[in-house]
């Protein structure tokens, strides 16, 4: 009788063991599916969930509108980066009540300002208006007016950033920015300028009121994969007076 016992108990346990490594099996191959799956996504065009989303169609009917030849197909994968970093990054604790009580006082203001696009849970904002901007945890912190702010709370954090900035002499402009429908971990930020590299120092300027090639940019921002991807439409000519006020 005390053998079969044993004998019982080693059954289970050998029982449990393969189930437990079972089960780790199929996290380790879904995750490695997952992985896999998302790799193998083209890249080089933007992503459908960006380009059917309600932001991405009223800010390109703008655009078709207002006369700028544009096709969603026409826009080219540039580069992917990361956008934490410990220089332009400031994380506060949400568990800190002085935090959080100035931390809804500052989402309850900007709700009534322009420029300022709020994720769906009202918890997160993107800041793209071109001017010189101080933070409201930290007055010493600036953003200028070629920098795009992100301010929000997510899960025990309340985190501050810059995630996107511009070259003030590819006469850049940010016109639109949008949280995609139902989320609260992707936003779009999108650019006019002009079509010359960011580092290129050795291009001539040109005048606000010349005609220029200009190129739109779309940058995406996935707050959890930690990743800025851009995208880069095809170039126009055009003056750069002209068509601001029109976007």
């Amino acid at each position: 009788m005390g053998k079969f016992m044993v004998n019982t108990l080693i059954t289970k346990s050998l029982t449990s063991t393969l189930l437990t490594v079972s089960i780790l099996a199929l996290v380790v191959v879904g995750v490695a599916s997952n992985y896999y799956e998302q790799i193998s996504i083209d890249k080089s065009k933007l992503p459908s969930k960006v380009e059917d989303s309600t932001g991405f169609q009223r800010w390109i009917t703008n655009l078709k509108n207002k006369g700028v030849e544009i096709e969603a197909d026409n826009f080219r994968f540039v580069e992917e980066n990361e956008i934490y970093n410990t220089k332009w990054m400031r994380v506060y604790s949400a568990d800190n009540p002085e935090t959080e009580s100035k931390f809804k006082q500052i989402v309850s203001e900007y709700q009534e300002r322009s420029k300022i696009a709020f994720s769906p849970s009202n918890r997160q904002f993107v800041d793209y208006r071109q001017e010189l901007r101080n933070s409201e945890l930290e007055p010493e912190i600036s953003f200028d007016p070629n920098e795009i702010r992100y301010f929000g709370q997510r899960d025990d954090k309340i985190l501050e950033a810059r995630v996107v900035d511009c070259s003030i002499g590819s006469n850049c402009y940010f016109d639109r920015a949008f949280f995609l429908p139902d989320s609260n971990d992707v936003f779009v930020v999108t650019e006019l300028s002009r079509n010359i590299l960011d580092t290129d120092i050795n291009n001539p300027p040109c005048d606000l009121e010349k005609e220029c090639e200009y190129v739109f940019k779309v940058h995406v921002i996935d707050l959890i994969n930690n990743s800025r991807t851009i995208y880069k439409s095809q170039p126009f000519l055009a003056v750069f007076n002209k068509l601001q006020p029109e976007l």
